[in-house]
């Protein structure tokens, strides 16, 4: 007898592109499958791309709203202009400040500060204050998609230089798993952060806001050390120079540890299973 994925709660079709596969849990919620198949990751309950710790509505609203606003975003990022090409103006990334006056808090700049008083404003007012938020919101989210592509071609230029030194017996891959491991590991911090983003634009303002917003802002810093150590590694290896010292290595995987546990952390808080 044959069942249909969409009459059994404990069955799902795979979104992947013509991928037949139907995935089979025990328990039947929003979480992270992976087509065996076609490799496909995506949520089990809602089938999108994987998206804690947003829930499936608010992740339905969030790529709606985006779709609904993409030429209002895409005109605004076209005219704004995010490096100085003759003056060499240092800047933080995410929020156009000047670097030398930004202060140790460099990540305040990943919390929307709400103006308290815009209710009592025009309409006018409270429209432009509404696509000023969402706009930022999006820029970030924007910037981590952007991140998580560059950081691909890292990881896959990582993967073929592995390949090369073990195929020449210059170590084993036990020996360069570490590098493996910490740009994968950068891409698993990276994904989740840049979902943090729709989840923090739909909360309310308040203390558990806050809270969440520190932790975000924690796991932005941890994520960023690590990218840079990511970085600095592969291209040492690039540079022929051989393996990282014992030092370096312990570093990284340091820092590897500290981004995840920060990731851990935020989900328990706030992703509601």
């Amino acid at each position: 007898m044959s069942v249909s994925p969409t009459s059994h709660f404990q069955l799902q079709l795979c979104p992947g592109a013509d991928c037949p596969m139907v995935i089979k849990v025990q328990e039947p919620r929003a979480r992270r499958v992976q087509c065996s198949r076609c490799s496909e990751v995506f949520c089990f309950k809602c089938r999108q791309m994987y998206h804690a710790p947003t829930d499936c509505a608010t992740i339905r609203k969030w790529l709606t709203k985006c779709a609904d606003d993409s030429e209002t975003a895409n005109y605004i990022s076209a005219h704004t202009k995010d490096q100085c090409s003759k003056c060499k103006h240092d800047f933080c990334w995410m929020c156009l400040g000047d670097w030398k006056t930004h202060g140790s808090e460099y990540y305040e700049c990943s919390r929307y500060k709400e103006n308290p008083d815009i209710v009592n404003q025009s309409q006018q007012a409270q429209a432009r204050e509404a696509l000023k938020k969402y706009l930022f919101y999006f820029e970030r989210w924007e910037n981590h998609n952007k991140s998580l592509q560059l950081e691909a071609q890292t990881y896959q230029r990582i993967q073929e230089k592995i390949q090369e030194r073990v195929m020449n017996n210059l170590g084993t891959w036990i020996d360069w798993q570490y590098l493996h491991n910490a740009a994968k590991l950068l891409a698993k911090c990276r994904y989740t952060l840049q979902y943090t983003y729709p989840y923090a634009y739909y909360m309310e303002s308040g203390p558990r806001k806050k809270l969440f917003e520190y932790q975000q802002a924690q796991l932005e810093a941890e994520i960023e050390n690590l990218s840079w150590k990511v970085e600095r590694a592969d291209s040492y290896e690039r540079g022929g120079e051989g393996e990282l010292s014992a030092s370096d290595r312990g570093d990284l995987e340091n820092q590897m540890h500290i981004a995840e546990q920060r990731r851990r952390t935020l989900l328990k808080d706030f992703h509601d299973t």
